[in-house]
């Protein structure tokens, strides 16, 4: 059998796989990716130099004591590397069992960080699903917007091309005012000349027909005033007083004669 780091099954490198559980229990960096220096905190937590408080003017690497960012005891730690003391190293033993080591407490230990790393990964699966939702939502939503704007844009259109309908109209319409006045002075002339010529025929009427029929309006009135007068008269002889008889000579019939 190889060396365990040479060890290489369907592509996946072992030697990096079985170390995939060392992270720094805030940000979740992992050991094996060589980003972040490592420490081991003696309240078992497991932080990187991002994470960890130090006392001040100190830095993670040469400080005595840490503040442990998960629990906020005052502790003290280990960076994690091949020269971490061989007690504290076998807790990250990934085969404990085959070299006679206390498996059961290295298990445990391993165990608790193994479990904080699928929380993390769940909730980061949790995320991803939420945010799938999220983009198809965002997806149905911009592709409504985007119909809509199809639909305005088309409508903008229409609107531009009853515009430009109107204002041909428009145009259409100022021409011909424009010719009507141009039109108007000859229209003007020809009302004179037929009042002109109406007032000519009405002067060219005879005196004799003006006379007639101012006559004819006289002799009306006349006979008006005449059948008018036995009505007036009338009333005036029924309240004359009764007339005195007067003594007449009497008239015999005419013997003609000479005297």
């Amino acid at each position: 059998m190889d060396k365990e780091n040479k060890v290489v099954s369907s592509g996946v490198d072992m030697h990096k796989a079985k170390r995939m559980w060392i992270h720094c229990n805030c940000c979740f960096v992992h050991y094996v990716d060589r980003e972040n220096i490592i420490f081991l905190m003696s309240c078992n937590h497991i932080v990187c130099n991002k994470c960890v408080t130090v006392t001040m003017r100190r830095t993670p690497v040469d400080a005595a004591t840490y503040t442990c960012p998960i629990c906020k005891k005052l502790v003290r730690a280990r960076q994690v590397n091949n020269m971490l003391p061989s007690n504290v190293k076998q807790l990250l033993h990934p085969e404990p069992w085959n070299d006679g080591l206390p498996h059961k407490t290295i298990d445990r230990f391993q165990r608790t960080h193994h479990k904080s790393l699928d929380q993390q990964i769940m909730r980061k699966e949790r995320e991803v699903i939420k945010l799938d939702k999220d983009l198809e939502l965002a997806k149905k939503i911009v592709s409504k917007q985007y119909l809509d704007h199809q639909q305005l844009r088309m409508e903008r259109k229409q609107l531009e091309f009853q515009v430009q309908k109107v204002q041909r109209q428009a145009q259409l319409r100022k021409q011909e005012a424009k010719q009507r006045l141009v039109c108007l002075p000859f229209s003007i002339v020809m009302l004179i000349i037929r009042f002109f010529f109406s007032m000519i025929r009405k002067r060219s009427i005879s005196p004799n027909a003006k006379l007639t029929a101012s006559g004819g309006t006289t002799t009306n009135s006349v006979e008006i005033k005449i059948r008018k007068r036995p009505a007036s008269v009338q009333p005036q002889m029924q309240a004359s007083p009764p007339s005195v008889g007067i003594t007449s000579f009497l008239h015999y019939n005419n013997q003609s004669f000479d005297l």
